[in-house]
């Protein structure tokens, strides 16, 4: 995946950049308002405005789950849930960009 570089845009110590204007307090964590799973990606909104999309190798599980596991998902203000396939996915992980492990 190919990202603009932007003057203003810091990188966190894991390498990835961040945008200035999206500073989130970890201990006050945005609630998601909904999820699309592409073929590829996972795309959360956010109920304060932003959308933040990781991709489906950050999940070993997501990535070996049928297209059909992928879309049966459940998701509430702090996680999302893929009970087929045991997976589940925190707002901390996505917001912070923390590859998840592999289990």
């Amino acid at each position: 995946m190919r990202t603009a570089s932007n003057p203003t845009t810091k990188r966190l110590t894991n390498g990835l950049p961040t945008n200035p204007a999206l500073r989130i307090d970890p201990h006050q964590l945005p609630d998601l308002s909904s999820v699309e799973v592409s073929e590829t990606t996972v795309i959360c909104s956010f109920e304060d405005g932003h959308t933040v999309s990781f991709p489906l190798s950050w999940s070993r599980k997501l990535t070996e789950a049928t297209p059909e596991q992928r879309q049966t998902f459940e998701f509430n203000a702090h996680f999302i849930f893929w009970d087929d396939i045991d997976e589940i996915i925190g707002v901390r992980n996505i917001l912070f960009g923390k590859q998840l492990q592999w289990r």
